[in-house]
């Protein structure tokens, strides 16, 4: 079912392709409670299924493999700011079929660039971490870094991203990484982790696997603010400071008091796709730009966050 909701043509209107995704949901739902204040736009959903989709929030079915159908149905909406955030994010799952990981984050996102110069619309592009190699020796990677990716995963956001550069729109790039929080639909790291310790399970985690854990109600008001903002470039929104994933696991079980015993350190993991080691992001161009009027949360935030509003 369509919503039906109709459009104000006073507002901003910002499409979110991707809307029924992990990101997406979080976005809607600040929008929908009122919590994003005193910014006079209006969301617009996209997906290829209605199935978390507000009522009150107009819904379009868009499959951004499909250049034709994806052109004509934006060109309708005629969206000031599309935020792309649809795309295969598992790794190991894009290194075993990589056509299908290309067709998605890499034509799809040219196929929404075409969109963009055909209406003028400004693009906002999800990118990741993992567009780097991990092999830099001191501190963490800035905007102004050449990524160097080592699996399919990363070389589809990265070749994603050099077809948006390389563009004539408006644009801005945000790299985030392991995006976590509640989510009802699909496990993510930090509730992987959880559900392992709440169950008295075992778990054997990398100590050589470093990345910045990132809240997805914080992104979803980094992403509301940079908008506001009317920010283009690159930029890292990430959560402020990186970790490896043992620490993580660590930290889960001390802020929802579970036995630290049950996780184990190793150096090594087989997985499909090969992983950066060290690909913590630095921030300090976003907390530069954002400074004092919004907090940037670290695991701590986020977990204290999650343990005050578990779901039920």
């Amino acid at each position: 079912m369509k919503n039906t909701t109709k459009i104000d043509k006073d507002s901003k209107k910002i499409l979110i392709i991707g809307a029924n995704g992990f990101l997406g949901k979080n976005i809607l739902y600040l929008y929908k409670n009122n919590e994003i204040k005193n910014q006079n736009i209006q969301l617009i959903a996209a997906d290829l299924r209605n199935t978390n989709i507000p009522i009150e929030i107009p819904f379009y079915h868009i499959d951004i493999t499909k250049p034709e159908d994806s052109i004509n149905k934006i060109v309708k909406i005629f969206p000031d700011v599309i935020l792309l955030t649809a795309g295969v994010t598992n790794v190991d799952q894009c290194e075993i079929d990589k056509k299908f990981a290309t067709k998605i984050n890499v034509d799809g996102v040219y196929n929404i660039l075409r969109a963009c110069e055909k209406v003028g619309s400004k693009l906002i592009f999800m990118s990741s971490d993992f567009v780097f190699d991990g092999l830099k020796n001191k501190g963490y990677y800035n905007e102004k870094d050449i990524p160097n990716p080592q699996s399919h995963y990363g070389k589809t956001k990265y070749e994603a991203e050099l077809a948006i550069i390389n563009s004539e729109i408006n644009y801005l790039i945000c790299r985030t990484a392991v995006l976590y929080g509640w989510n009802q639909e699909k496990v993510n790291y930090i509730t992987w982790v959880l559900n392992k310790l709440n169950h008295k399970e075992k778990i054997s985690i990398v100590t050589n696997q470093i990345n910045n854990a990132t809240f997805v109600i914080n992104l979803s008001q980094i992403l509301f603010k940079l908008i506001k903002k009317d920010t283009n470039g690159i930029y890292h929104t990430a959560g402020d400071g990186a970790l490896s994933r043992y620490e993580m696991a660590v930290k889960c079980a001390e802020f929802f008091n579970y036995d630290h015993n049950l996780i184990t350190p190793i150096e090594n993991l087989k997985q499909k796709a090969k992983r950066p080691k060290n690909a913590g992001l630095d921030i300090n161009k976003l907390k530069k730009l954002i400074g004092s009027e919004l907090e940037i949360y670290s695991l701590d935030d986020g977990l204290n966050y999650m343990k005050n509003h578990r779901l039920e």
